[in-house]
């Protein structure tokens, strides 16, 4: 795809990530109100939605603050040195073949040449799945989905082709179906990702990932050339979601309005 189209969609997640999710629920996060949590281990009801078939029930399934982290109502403050521990629930997903993993983010600039947003794998960061804004390279801001299954070397990843903006609301979705991987960002799906490993036909989730130890929210690590020590987010995380099988585009789409509607 050209350089110029990129540009395009580039201008168009922008004005979608203005006038859709930064209008949304997402809106009581700068209101700081007073159900602020900040308290570290302090566990936070219902971090995560995971669904179970589309007609079945929901778990909502609690986080435990680690370091300085505030939870205001659905949006989880990150400031650089405390993130959410999810790790409760790896035995729900370690065995997941398929699925989706969705989230609504904005970040914060900082001298960071990587910022983890979602982080599911071992402690040592050898074998992890990672979504992380930035990369190797000045000024990278790109958005990164990475696959290292084991031995530190990626086996798939790809990125948004483009820089997204700090301070904007974005709405990810990564889906892993039989047929291959592909993402939504703020609903369109990412046609145009760059692949720096592997390709949109392989299928890799969360049973690919040997080292199964550590879920997080706002902590994380790539591979060891990209960061050597695992780092933490800048920004806010908001509305988790995991879904046992391959979100479809209307799906997607339907998912994007409900995020829109509630105000």
């Amino acid at each position: 795809m050209d350089r110029a189209r990129i540009l395009l969609i580039a201008i168009v997640i922008d004005l979608i990530a203005i006038g859709v999710v930064a209008s949304a629920i997402y809106q009581e996060n700068s209101k700081k109100t007073s159900e602020e949590v900040s308290i570290d281990g302090t566990p936070i009801e219902g971090v995560l939605k995971l669904y179970t078939t589309p007609t079945g029930p929901i778990k909502s399934i609690n986080g435990t603050l680690i370091g300085n982290v505030t939870a205001y109502g659905r949006v989880l403050h990150f400031d650089g040195n405390g993130y959410v521990d999810l790790s409760n629930a790896i035995g729900e997903i370690s065995d997941m073949k398929v699925g989706a993993i969705s989230l609504v983010f904005r970040y914060e600039e900082t001298d960071q040449n990587v910022l983890p947003i979602l982080y599911f794998g071992d402690r040592e960061g050898k074998s992890l799945f990672i979504i992380e804004i930035g990369h190797n390279g000045e000024n990278n801001r790109r958005l990164y989905v990475t696959w290292i299954p084991e031995g530190d070397k990626p086996a798939l990843c790809f990125d948004s082709g483009f820089n997204l903006k700090p301070g904007r609301w974005y709405h990810l979705v990564v889906v892993v179906s039989e047929d291959g991987n592909t993402a939504y960002l703020n609903g369109r799906e990412m046609t145009w990702r760059h692949y720096n490993f592997g390709n949109e036909s392989m299928r890799l989730f969360c049973v690919d990932i040997p080292g199964k130890e550590l879920f997080t929210l706002g902590y994380g690590k790539t591979a060891d050339s990209v960061t050597p020590e695992f780092l933490y987010f800048h920004g806010d995380i908001a509305d988790l979601r995991i879904y046992p099988w391959p979100l479809s585009a209307e799906e997607v789409s339907s998912l994007l309005e409900e995020i829109r509607s509630r105000n």
